[in-house]
């Protein structure tokens, strides 16, 4: 059996994934919709939707993150399995 070794070195790449804002969403939550959709945490910081997606889900308050994945903010919510990229407002 023959193993080759390597002498080439390579950079380790590695994706950072953030959390940006985590909380509840204020008031009623009714999935997602479109650019004109805003979505605002209890603390105030608002995020609207970057791109046409269709899902309804309705909570009331309920639990969200917005976490930076790469050069991308994404929120998810509880309860949600899509997710959806946003933009600070």
């Amino acid at each position: 059996m023959l193993i080759r070794i390597s002498s080439e070195i390579k950079p380790l790449t590695r994706e950072v994934i953030m959390v940006v804002c985590e909380g509840q969403l204020s008031g009623q939550f009714n999935g997602f919709e479109d650019q004109n959709t805003v979505f605002e945490f209890h603390g105030g910081q608002k995020w609207r939707q970057a791109l046409y997606y269709y899902y309804y889900y309705y909570a009331y308050m309920p639990r969200a993150k917005v976490v930076r994945d790469g050069g991308r903010y994404i929120l998810h919510v509880s309860g949600v399995q899509p997710t959806v990229e946003v933009t600070p407002v």
